[in-house]
C-alpha cells in the first residue's frame, strides 16, 4: 500500500538539505543525509488532501474547527495512552517556536535552563538567545548506552538560579526512549525544586520494537500543571514545510499566558493547509506510521550491519527511536577538523558533526536514516571507500 523505498528528486525543489549544504559543507554536491525530514513521499491520502483544499481556491484566515483538536485527542489517546482535553492543546508554528515562547514566558533573562547535551543544538542557541545560562546535565555514556546523571541533575535543579528543563524525549541525537523510570525521576526533581519541565516530544511517533514512549504528562497527574508538551506531526509525516505543531499545557494560567502572547503576535491562525494535512493525518495515518516505523527499522538494521561489517573504526550504535542515527568515529583518532574532512570532502556525505550537539558530542555524527536503501547503500558505500583511504 505504501511504496517507502523510492527515489525521490529533491533537488531544486528550495529544499533546505539540498539547496543549503554549501553553507555548512562548502559545497551542494553532497549526499545529504543531515537535515531532520525524510526523502520519503508522503501517502497519497496526505496528497489529496491538499488538492482537494487547493481546488476550492480560496485561501482566506482559516479558524481551527473542533474536529480539528479531536483528531488530535483521539491521535494521544490511541497511540500513546495519553488522555488530554482540547482546551489543553494550542497551535504552534514549530516545536523551536514553542520552546522560544516557554521560555520567554516562564523565565527571566539570567535564570539557569537545564539541557542534556549531547543534544538537539538548537535548544543552547535558543537559552542563550533570549540571554538565559544553559546549564548542562551532561548524558552519561555507558557500555554503547546514553543514561541521565540524576545526582548531577538534582544538583542542577536544587539551585534557586534554575527555573526550567528542557527534556528531549525521544532524544535527539542518541536515540533513546526514555523508560518510565527515568521520567520519573526526572519529573519529580523539577516538581521538588520548582523547575518547569518542558517537554519536546516531536519523534514520539517513531519508536522501534521493545521500546515504548511514555509521555511526562502520563507519569503522575499530579505533576502536570509543572509539565508542558511541545510537539507536532512533522516529524512523523514529513511535513515540517506546513509548520503544524502544538504545545500541551495542562495549567490553565500557564496556558492563558501562552494564549496571549500568541495573539499579540499574531500567529495564533495556522495555515489554511497545515490545518488540512494535520487533522488527516491524525484521522487516517495510523497503517501508514506502522508501515513507516517498520521502514524505519529496516534501514536502521541494515545501517548498523554494513557499518560493523565494512567500515573500521565506526561505531552506528542502534536508536531506541527517531530516525536519526549516532556514529562513534572516536576509535579513527581524527580531530574535529579531521573528521568533518573525512565525511565532507572526501566521502562526499553531508552528515552532522556530532560537536554541533556540545561538546559531548565530539567524535561522533549524525546520519538521517529517511530515505531509500539505495541512498543509504551510496552513502556508506562513500564512507568505507574514504575510511580505506585512511
Amino acid at each position: 500500500m505504501y511504496n517507502l523505498d523510492v527515489i525521490v528528486d529533491r533537488r531544486n525543489t528550495k529544499s533546505v538539505k539540498y539547496e543549503e549544504m554549501d553553507i555548512n559543507f562548502g559545497s551542494n554536491d553532497l549526499l545529504p543525509f543531515w537535515v531532520a525530514d525524510m526523502d520519503l513521499k508522503c501517502p497519497d491520502f496526505m496528497i489529496e488532501c491538499i488538492i482537494n483544499r487547493a481546488k476550492h481556491g480560496v485561501f482566506g484566515y482559516s479558524k481551527r474547527m473542533p474536529e480539528f483538536y479531536e483528531a488530535i485527542v483521539n491521535w494521544l489517546r490511541t497511540r500513546h495512552q495519553l488522555e488530554v482535553k482540547a482546551e489543553n492543546i494550542e497551535y504552534g508554528p514549530g516545536v523551536v517556536f514553542l520552546l522560544n515562547m516557554m521560555i520567554r514566558k516562564f523565565t527571566n533573562p539570567g535564570d539557569k535552563i537545564i539541557i542534556q547535551s549531547p543534544v538537539y543544538y538548537p535548544f543552547r542557541k535558543i537559552v542563550e538567545g533570549n540571554k538565559r545560562i544553559v546549564s548542562d546535565n551532561t548524558l552519561k555514556f555507558e557500555n554503547g548506552r546514553y543514561v541521565m546523571d540524576f545526582e548531577d541533575l538534582e544538583r542542577r535543579a536544587q539551585d534557586p538560579q534554575c527555573k526550567m528543563m528542557i527534556l528531549c524525549s525521544p532524544h535527539n541525537p542518541v536515540g533513546r526512549v526514555w523508560t518510565r523510570e527515568e521520567l520519573k525521576n526526572v519529573v519529580e526533581i523539577c516538581y521538588r525544586n520548582n523547575v518547569l519541565l518542558v517537554s519536546d516530544e516531536i519523534h514520539f511517533d517513531l519508536v522501534y520494537k521493545g521500546y515504548k514512549h511514555i509521555p511526562v504528562l502520563n507519569i503522575d497527574e499530579k505533576y502536570n500543571d509543572n509539565i508542558i508538551i511541545c510537539t507536532a506531526p512533522s516529524k512523523t509525516f514529513n511535513i515540517a514545510g506546513l509548520h503544524s505543531a502544538y504545545c500541551i499545557i495542562p495549567d490553565p494560567e500557564k496556558m492563558k499566558k501562552y494564549k496571549e502572547e500568541l495573539h499579540l503576535l499574531d500567529l495564533n491562525r495556522s495555515n489554511v493547509f497545515s490545518q488540512e494535512v494535520t487533522q488527516a493525518v491524525y484521522e487516517k495515518g495510523a497503517d501508514y506510521v506502522d508501515k513507516l516505523v517498520e521502514f524505519l527499522e529496516d534501514n536502521m538494521n541494515f545501517v548498523h550491519d554494513y557499518v560493523k561489517e565494512n567500515i573500521k573504526g565506526i561505531t552506528a550504535y542502534k536508536m531506541e527511536g527517531t530516525y536519526l542515527m549516532w556514529f562513534d568515529c572516536r576509535a579513527l583518532g581524527l580531530s574535529t577538523e579531521e573528521l568533518d574532512d573525512l565525511f565532507f570532502k572526501k566521502a562526499r556525505i553531508a552528515f552532522d558533526s556530532g560537536y554541533w550537539f556540545g561538546e559531548a558530542g565530539k567524535g561522533f555524527m549524525r546520519m538521517n536514516i529517511a530515505c531509500p536503501k539505495s541512498m543509504l547503500k551510496e552513502g556508506l558505500e562513500r564512507l568505507k571507500a574514504a575510511v580505506d583511504q585512511l
